[in-house]
Protein backbone atom coordinates (compact mmCIF):
# COMPACT_ATOMS: atom_id res chain seq x y z
CA UNK A 1 0.00 0.00 0.00
CA UNK A 2 1.56 3.33 -1.02
CA UNK A 3 2.44 5.78 1.73
CA UNK A 4 0.14 8.77 1.97
CA UNK A 5 2.08 12.01 2.39
CA UNK A 6 0.80 15.43 3.33
CA UNK A 7 1.60 18.37 1.09
CA UNK A 8 2.75 21.41 3.02
CA UNK A 9 5.22 22.40 5.70
CA UNK A 10 5.42 22.11 9.45
CA UNK A 11 6.57 24.49 12.16
CA UNK A 12 7.41 23.82 15.78
CA UNK A 13 5.67 25.88 18.44
CA UNK A 14 6.93 25.86 22.03
CA UNK A 15 4.58 26.22 24.99
CA UNK A 16 6.56 28.66 27.15
CA UNK A 17 4.68 27.62 30.29
CA UNK A 18 5.37 23.86 30.04
CA UNK A 19 8.25 23.62 27.55
CA UNK A 20 6.23 21.24 25.36
CA UNK A 21 6.90 21.34 21.62
CA UNK A 22 3.89 21.17 19.27
CA UNK A 23 3.89 20.72 15.51
CA UNK A 24 1.84 23.14 13.40
CA UNK A 25 1.14 21.89 9.87
CA UNK A 26 0.49 24.44 7.13
CA UNK A 27 -1.00 23.29 3.84
CA UNK A 28 0.31 24.34 0.47
CA UNK A 29 -1.80 26.17 -2.09
CA UNK A 30 -5.16 27.78 -1.41
CA UNK A 31 -5.62 26.19 2.01
CA UNK A 32 -2.56 27.94 3.38
CA UNK A 33 -3.16 31.13 5.34
CA UNK A 34 -2.48 34.22 3.29
CA UNK A 35 -1.03 37.52 4.43
CA UNK A 36 -2.85 40.83 4.03
CA UNK A 37 -1.90 42.82 0.93
CA UNK A 38 -2.11 46.33 2.40
CA UNK A 39 1.49 47.10 1.50
CA UNK A 40 2.73 47.94 5.00
CA UNK A 41 1.57 48.19 8.56
CA UNK A 42 -2.21 48.31 8.94
CA UNK A 43 -4.75 48.57 11.71
CA UNK A 44 -8.42 48.47 12.61
CA UNK A 45 -11.08 51.12 13.05
CA UNK A 46 -14.67 51.31 14.24
CA UNK A 47 -16.97 51.57 11.21
CA UNK A 48 -19.89 53.14 13.17
CA UNK A 49 -17.70 55.75 14.89
CA UNK A 50 -15.91 56.78 11.72
CA UNK A 51 -19.24 56.97 9.87
CA UNK A 52 -20.61 59.15 12.68
CA UNK A 53 -17.61 61.46 12.26
CA UNK A 54 -18.45 61.72 8.54
CA UNK A 55 -22.09 62.68 9.06
CA UNK A 56 -23.18 66.25 8.30
CA UNK A 57 -24.18 66.97 11.91
CA UNK A 58 -20.95 65.65 13.45
CA UNK A 59 -19.40 69.12 13.62
CA UNK A 60 -16.17 67.77 12.06
CA UNK A 61 -14.88 69.48 8.92
CA UNK A 62 -12.98 67.85 6.06
CA UNK A 63 -9.65 69.28 7.21
CA UNK A 64 -10.32 68.10 10.77
CA UNK A 65 -11.04 64.61 9.45
CA UNK A 66 -7.76 64.66 7.47
CA UNK A 67 -5.94 65.83 10.60
CA UNK A 68 -7.49 63.01 12.61
CA UNK A 69 -6.29 60.34 10.19
CA UNK A 70 -2.80 61.82 9.95
CA UNK A 71 -2.42 61.68 13.73
CA UNK A 72 -4.11 58.26 13.82
CA UNK A 73 -1.45 56.81 11.51
CA UNK A 74 1.46 58.57 13.22
CA UNK A 75 0.14 57.29 16.56
CA UNK A 76 1.36 53.82 15.59
CA UNK A 77 4.41 54.95 13.62
CA UNK A 78 5.98 57.39 16.07
CA UNK A 79 3.63 57.88 19.01
CA UNK A 80 1.59 60.72 17.52
CA UNK A 81 2.21 64.13 15.96
CA UNK A 82 2.23 67.79 16.86
CA UNK A 83 0.06 70.39 15.14
CA UNK A 84 3.15 71.81 13.44
CA UNK A 85 4.11 68.42 11.99
CA UNK A 86 0.54 67.84 10.81
CA UNK A 87 0.35 71.31 9.24
CA UNK A 88 3.51 70.72 7.22
CA UNK A 89 2.31 67.34 5.97
CA UNK A 90 -1.27 68.39 5.19
CA UNK A 91 -0.43 71.78 3.71
CA UNK A 92 -2.38 73.72 6.35
CA UNK A 93 -1.38 76.72 8.45
CA UNK A 94 0.02 75.94 11.93
CA UNK A 95 -2.51 78.29 13.54
CA UNK A 96 -5.52 76.59 11.93
CA UNK A 97 -4.11 73.14 12.68
CA UNK A 98 -3.61 74.00 16.34
CA UNK A 99 -7.23 75.17 16.59
CA UNK A 100 -8.50 71.98 14.95
CA UNK A 101 -6.32 69.75 17.14
CA UNK A 102 -7.53 71.53 20.27
CA UNK A 103 -11.16 71.05 19.20
CA UNK A 104 -10.64 67.32 18.60
CA UNK A 105 -8.82 67.00 21.93
CA UNK A 106 -11.64 68.77 23.78
CA UNK A 107 -13.96 66.07 22.46
CA UNK A 108 -11.46 63.28 23.25
CA UNK A 109 -11.17 62.29 19.60
CA UNK A 110 -7.52 63.21 20.18
CA UNK A 111 -5.61 62.39 23.35
CA UNK A 112 -2.49 64.16 24.56
CA UNK A 113 0.42 61.79 24.01
CA UNK A 114 3.16 64.18 25.12
CA UNK A 115 3.72 67.79 26.13
CA UNK A 116 7.12 69.50 26.05
CA UNK A 117 6.90 73.19 26.82
CA UNK A 118 4.23 74.61 24.53
CA UNK A 119 4.47 71.75 22.04
CA UNK A 120 1.72 69.13 22.31
CA UNK A 121 1.86 65.76 20.59
CA UNK A 122 -1.56 64.30 19.85
CA UNK A 123 -2.62 60.72 19.27
CA UNK A 124 -5.91 59.18 18.16
CA UNK A 125 -8.47 57.76 20.57
CA UNK A 126 -8.20 53.96 20.84
CA UNK A 127 -12.02 53.89 20.82
CA UNK A 128 -11.91 54.86 17.14
CA UNK A 129 -8.75 53.42 15.59
CA UNK A 130 -5.98 51.07 16.72
CA UNK A 131 -3.04 49.06 15.47
CA UNK A 132 -2.70 46.98 18.63
CA UNK A 133 -3.76 43.45 19.46
CA UNK A 134 -7.34 42.98 20.66
CA UNK A 135 -6.21 42.63 24.27
CA UNK A 136 -3.99 45.72 24.16
CA UNK A 137 -6.67 47.80 22.45
CA UNK A 138 -9.28 46.76 25.03
CA UNK A 139 -7.00 47.66 27.93
CA UNK A 140 -6.04 51.00 26.41
CA UNK A 141 -9.63 51.91 25.53
CA UNK A 142 -10.81 51.03 29.04
CA UNK A 143 -8.37 53.56 30.50
CA UNK A 144 -9.63 56.68 28.67
CA UNK A 145 -12.90 58.53 28.18
CA UNK A 146 -15.12 57.80 25.21
CA UNK A 147 -15.02 60.43 22.44
CA UNK A 148 -17.84 62.86 21.73
CA UNK A 149 -18.81 64.73 18.57
CA UNK A 150 -18.57 68.56 18.61
CA UNK A 151 -21.77 69.01 16.60
CA UNK A 152 -23.96 66.76 18.75
CA UNK A 153 -25.85 67.62 21.94
CA UNK A 154 -23.77 66.98 25.03
CA UNK A 155 -20.39 67.46 23.36
CA UNK A 156 -17.56 68.69 25.55
CA UNK A 157 -17.78 72.43 26.12
CA UNK A 158 -15.02 74.73 24.97
CA UNK A 159 -12.08 75.03 27.31
CA UNK A 160 -12.33 71.64 29.02
CA UNK A 161 -9.16 69.56 29.19
CA UNK A 162 -8.80 65.87 28.45
CA UNK A 163 -5.47 65.41 30.20
CA UNK A 164 -4.26 65.17 33.78
CA UNK A 165 -0.92 64.40 35.37
CA UNK A 166 -1.80 60.70 35.72
CA UNK A 167 -0.18 58.33 33.26
CA UNK A 168 -2.18 56.17 30.89
CA UNK A 169 -1.96 52.47 31.90
CA UNK A 170 -0.63 50.23 29.16
CA UNK A 171 0.10 53.08 26.71
CA UNK A 172 2.97 52.74 24.29
CA UNK A 173 5.20 55.77 24.62
CA UNK A 174 8.15 56.63 22.36
CA UNK A 175 11.65 56.37 23.81
CA UNK A 176 13.03 59.55 25.29
CA UNK A 177 9.63 60.94 26.29
CA UNK A 178 10.02 64.03 28.44
CA UNK A 179 9.20 63.59 32.12
CA UNK A 180 6.78 66.53 31.92
CA UNK A 181 4.52 64.71 29.49
CA UNK A 182 0.89 64.42 30.49
CA UNK A 183 -1.54 61.72 29.50
CA UNK A 184 -5.31 61.54 29.14
CA UNK A 185 -7.48 61.23 32.20
CA UNK A 186 -7.91 57.57 33.05
CA UNK A 187 -11.38 56.26 33.80
CA UNK A 188 -12.99 52.88 33.01
CA UNK A 189 -15.36 52.90 30.05
CA UNK A 190 -18.22 51.53 32.13
CA UNK A 191 -18.18 54.65 34.28
CA UNK A 192 -18.26 57.14 31.41
CA UNK A 193 -21.34 58.80 29.97
CA UNK A 194 -21.02 59.46 26.26
CA UNK A 195 -23.73 61.90 25.15
CA UNK A 196 -22.06 62.53 21.78
CA UNK A 197 -22.81 59.00 20.54
CA UNK A 198 -26.21 57.36 20.37
CA UNK A 199 -27.07 54.45 22.64
CA UNK A 200 -27.13 52.17 19.61
CA UNK A 201 -23.58 53.13 18.67
CA UNK A 202 -22.36 52.65 22.23
CA UNK A 203 -23.86 49.18 22.41
CA UNK A 204 -22.48 48.23 18.98
CA UNK A 205 -18.97 49.30 19.98
CA UNK A 206 -18.75 48.02 23.51
CA UNK A 207 -19.36 51.49 25.02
Amino acid sequence: MPEQRRSGRSRELVNTATGEVHELWEHDGEERRRSYAFGGRHGQFSFPRVMAMLQADSGITGDEFRLFWYCAITTYEKGGASAREAAEFLGLTPQATRRMAKKLAENRIFLVADRIGRTIKYRASPHIVSSLTGREQSEEAAAVHLPTLPGRTGAVSKGKKNATSRSLPGARRPSGTDARAVAPEAKPVDGVRDPGWTGELRRANGG
